[in-house]
């Protein structure tokens, strides 16, 4: 009988044991994701910040990493997992010399970004370095960075960490950037 009464608690707190670890794993991926309340007007400074480097000849080579909106995978494509997962890369080297320079110069200029509180699902990057090879910064765009623009207006994605909406048409030139066979 004292051996029924173990073998029952055992079996009960396996059970509990079973239903703490299926809450964890469900929690902890939402607890991981980055929120924030308030505005960060640093998100803004840092796009103004690429944008005056840009036009000022401190980048040198800007890299557009893309993994199409088809590709399925278990987690959110955070801004580093699409730093190792893209399918695509467009190099674009000596941009003192390149002659869509100015356009995007403009584009950036041209546009804005409020801090949002999610971080979307990333699939879409353009990473600036200097002369140096030492990256400047980077702006993550979601999936259908460019389909939906009308209905959202905008483009959800990210500075750096930071997750942003983008308000202007970064997201249109960086649809031109890729490929459309890689889209």
């Amino acid at each position: 009988m004292i051996l029924e009464r173990t073998s029952a608690s055992l079996h009960r707190i396996a059970i509990y044991i079973a239903i703490l670890s299926c809450i964890v794993l469900i929690v902890s991926p939402a607890c991981a994701r980055k929120t924030v309340s308030a505005a960060d007007p640093n998100a803004q400074r840092e796009l103004n910040d690429l944008t005056t480097s840009l036009a000022n000849g401190s980048i040198a080579t800007i890299d557009i990493l893309h993994m199409p909106d088809r590709v399925e995978t278990r987690a959110s494509v955070s801004p580093d997992n699409l730093e190792r997962w893209f399918d695509c890369r467009v190099t674009i080297n000596k941009i003192s010399e390149w002659s869509g320079r100015n356009e995007l110069v403009q584009t950036m200029k041209s546009s804005t970004v409020t801090q949002e509180n999610r971080m979307p699902d990333m699939r879409s990057a353009v990473i600036f370095y200097g002369s140096d090879g030492h990256r400047i910064g980077a702006l993550y765009f979601g999936r259908y960075f460019g389909r939906y623009l009308g209905q959202f207006d905008g483009a959800q994605g990210a500075i750096g960490n930071t997750p942003v909406s983008f308000k202007g048409n970064m997201s249109v030139w960086l649809k031109q950037m890729i490929p459309s066979a890689l889209q």
